[in-house]
């Protein structure tokens, strides 16, 4: 017996001591908020500052903007041109060479468990359609060789990207914190100076709340999704969870989420939930994901060995560990 269980909707909560916003000392500061399904989940917006609701419309705009880059489900995108043509060098925009550049160099620092060609794998097991399958061992053993971020070769001079033919680019583990980085980036230029932005899970904060304080971001408990693991205090700084009840399906009793071990093929097993708190939510979604596949140990030995980057890792028993970094007394306070 199969059954969907696909979640769609934020997988963090937003924890906010203030029922009421309060208005900045300037007097001509306003306050606006607004909400949009994009790439693939819920997007909220808030913002204080003057004419914040032209700022946010700027912001979501430039969120879609990105998505028309980079979805490999969008035909009229860089990567689904790269991934249509593969064995072929495609000329796509200097962004999207940077970003494949970015999405490169932390497969490196991460050993491969951020790989961005792991298309054929998620193609495979079905996630994001209707038609999620089990894929068998022999299936699997042919994707796995297609998967290696080391075969895209990238040429400067033209702005031209080339993958193996048979592999397929998947840039999704690194979109949506570029993209959030990118819309928190327009509302700084639009004079916001405090506000937040919830992707799903991917969350950026502009300053502080309008009292000052950090803004309080609450972190989803894995069993118990109507329940909050942990706060994190946040300020002009980011936060981004990835955990095995974000996108799954069940067969045979077996849960099989969408975070797949590149080395495998399987869904990564050993942890339930990562959140990484970086200065970037690019930088987090992509060691969320890397820490979640290397399981517990290598997981906290990447986090302590990487600068500027704070974690908490929940495994299978339901143990938490936070890195040195953090508060527990403050992250966990009732």
């Amino acid at each position: 017996m199969r059954i969907d269980k696909r979640i769609l909707f934020p997988v963090v909560l937003i924890v906010l001591l203030l029922l009421v916003w309060i208005l900045s000392s300037n007097p001509e500061d306003t306050t606006g908020q607004h909400t949009q399904f994009m790439m693939d989940t819920i997007v909220e917006i808030r913002a204080i500052g003057t004419n914040p609701e032209d700022a946010i419309a700027k912001a979501f705009a430039e969120i879609a903007r990105v998505e028309q880059l980079f979805s490999r489900y969008l035909p009229s995108s860089d990567v689904s041109k790269i991934n249509e043509q593969a064995g072929e060098w495609v000329t796509v925009s200097h962004e999207t060479i940077k970003v494949i550049e970015q999405g490169i160099t932390y497969g490196i620092a991460t050993n491969g468990a951020f790989d961005i060609t792991i298309g054929s794998l998620v193609t495979l097991w079905g996630f994001g359609t209707s038609t999620q399958r089990v894929p068998s061992q022999a299936e699997l053993d042919i994707t796995i060789a297609l998967v290696d971020f080391r075969a895209v070769e990238v040429n400067h001079n033209s702005n031209q990207v080339r993958i193996p033919e048979g592999s397929m680019l998947d840039l999704g583990g690194i979109a949506k914190g570029y993209a959030v980085d990118q819309a928190a980036q327009v509302l700084r230029a639009n004079r916001i100076s405090k506000g937040l932005i919830n992707a799903g899970g991917d969350i950026a904060t502009i300053g502080t709340r309008p009292d000052g304080n950090p803004w309080r971001v609450g972190i989803q408990d894995a069993r118990d999704t109507t329940a909050v693991l942990a706060v994190v205090p946040l300020t002009n700084s980011t936060v981004v969870t990835s955990g095995d009840y974000q996108r799954f399906f069940v067969e045979d009793n077996v849960n099989f989420h969408h975070i797949i071990d590149p080395k495998t093929g399987y869904p990564a097993r050993g942890v339930i939930s990562v959140t990484v708190v970086a200065d970037t939510a690019l930088v987090g979604d992509i060691f969320s994901t890397a820490i979640f596949v290397l399981g517990n140990d290598q997981g906290q030995a990447l986090v302590e060995a990487t600068s500027g980057l704070e974690a908490i890792i929940v495994d299978e028993a339901g143990e938490i560990w936070t890195s040195s970094g953090l508060n527990r007394d403050q992250l966990f306070q009732k």
